[in-house]
């Protein structure tokens, strides 16, 4: 029996898209898709997070949005004199996995972003970050756009960081340019950036910025 629902199903008020499925979750239903994605992902993950409006409760959910660090593995092959063509990648029951979620939209499973159709018909939006870099992202992308943006993103503006191109870096370590709607885009130049902390907690790095 398939899982797409639709408002027929469900006592939400929530309206219905042109093919017939809601335009928004029950959030019992969302936080169910997403577990069950955790538990398909998490033997391939180093981490791994439910975010967005399902972590904060809204009532009604328009996507699931999942935070992970996937498993890295050795790939390549040893040879008789040296280390050969010895390196690492992202586990590749990981990228199976990820692939057999549903029709991908955007991006790839050795990426740091995918958006993925689901056969619920809800879309998941998946974040892929450095381990390094993965409460900051976790923050970012559990609270809602206003309070990532006014809040977390203007404290380390006033601590004189930068969201760049290569993550968290000095505004001094980067330049600005506009995109067509105004919005400022920072592009690390110094290869000797200075680097952030490596986070061990969403709450060391709510620390790091002051805010409580």
């Amino acid at each position: 029996m398939s899982n797409r629902i639709t408002k027929d199903e469900n006592s939400t008020s929530a309206p219905l898209l042109p093919n017939g499925l809601l335009a928004a979750y029950p959030l019992e239903v969302a936080q169910k898709i997403a577990v069950d994605i955790c538990y398909k992902l998490q033997p391939f993950c180093e981490k791994i997070n439910i975010a967005g409006s399902v972590r904060r409760g809204t009532p009604e959910v328009k996507d699931i949005e999942i935070v992970c660090v996937p498993k890295m593995v050795v790939g390549g092959q040893d040879s008789l004199f040296d280390e050969g063509t010895r390196f690492y990648m992202v586990s590749p029951d990981f990228v199976r996995t990820v692939t057999e979620l549903g029709a991908i939209i955007k991006g790839k499973p050795t990426g740091k972003y995918m958006q993925i159709s689901l056969p619920e018909g809800i879309n998941l939006d998946l974040f892929i970050p450095d381990d390094f870099d993965y409460y900051r992202q976790y923050a970012i992308r559990t609270g809602s756009a206003n309070y990532a943006a006014k809040v977390i993103a203007s404290s380390w503006r006033k601590m004189g960081w930068c969201g760049s191109d290569k993550g968290l870096r000095k505004m001094s370590d980067c330049v600005e340019s506009k995109t067509p709607d105004g919005k400022s885009k920072w592009k690390c130049v110094n290869p000797n950036a200075e680097l952030p902390p490596a986070w061990e907690s969403e709450e060391h790095f709510f620390q790091w910025l002051g805010i409580k």
